[in-house]
C-alpha cells in the first residue's frame, strides 16, 4: 500500500468515535495522547469499551482474537449461529407441517389435479398398552419376531444391571424392556 493510499484510508476509515476534546486519555500506561477510539474489554464485556488513542488502538486490534480460548466446536456453533445473529430459528417447512390447515389445502389441491381424494393407508388404532410397549422397545407397528428379538437383545445388553453396576435407571428400563418385550412377544403369537 502505497504512502497516499495510507494517508486517504486513515482519513476516511478511522474516524474518532468521540470529539478529542471530550476524550478520556489514552487506556496504555504512559500515553498522553486522548483515547478517541473505543474497543471492547473482552469477548464477555463486549458491551463495555476501553478507549485508545490511535496507534494503540492499532496494536490492539492487530494482537486481539475474539475467538481465543475456545474450541474448535465453540467456534464452528459460534459462526453457524451468527448466520442467523444468535436468535433461534424455525424452518418453514415444520410450521407449515404443524397446520392442520396445510394438509387440507394439500388434499384439496390433489383432489382438484386429479378428480379424486388421496387415499390415506389405514393405519389400526392400536391399544395403549402397546403403544407403551412399542415405545419402550423403541419400535413401530408392524414389527416382525425378528425385529423383536433383535432389539430386545440390544436393549437388556445396554441395560442390565451387570454392565451398569449401581445405576437405577438403568435397571429401571431393564425392568421395562422385559416386561415390553413380554407382551409384544404374546401379542406377535396371538396373531399367528
Amino acid at each position: 500500500m502505497s504512502p497516499k493510499e495510507r494517508k486517504k484510508r486513515e482519513r476516511k476509515d478511522f474516524a474518532p468515535h468521540i470529539a478529542a476534546e471530550k476524550a478520556p486519555p489514552c487506556n496504555v500506561e504512559g500515553c498522553t495522547q486522548p483515547g478517541v477510539y473505543k474497543a471492547p474489554k473482552s469477548r464477555e464485556q463486549i458491551d463495555e469499551y476501553e478507549w485508545f488513542c490511535l496507534d494503540h488502538i492499532r496494536e490492539r486490534n492487530q494482537k486481539w482474537d475474539f475467538f481465543s480460548g475456545m474450541k474448535s466446536e465453540e467456534i464452528e456453533a459460534f459462526i453457524h449461529d451468527s448466520v442467523t445473529g444468535h436468535r433461534p430459528t424455525w424452518s418453514r417447512e415444520s410450521r407449515l407441517r404443524e397446520n392442520s390447515l396445510h394438509s387440507a389445502l394439500q388434499d384439496k389441491l390433489y383432489e382438484f389435479l386429479h378428480g379424486s381424494k388421496p387415499v390415506k393407508p389405514a393405519t389400526p388404532r392400536l391399544p395403549a398398552k402397546m403403544r407403551n410397549a412399542l415405545a419402550v422397545m423403541d419400535m413401530t407397528h408392524p414389527y416382525t419376531l425378528k425385529q423383536l428379538k433383535s432389539t430386545y437383545r440390544v436393549l437388556v445388553k445396554k441395560h442390565h444391571p451387570d454392565t451398569n453396576k449401581g445405576n437405577k435407571e438403568s435397571e429401571e428400563k431393564f425392568k421395562q424392556v422385559a416386561v415390553a418385550y413380554k407382551y409384544l412377544l404374546e401379542q406377535i403369537k396371538d396373531e399367528e
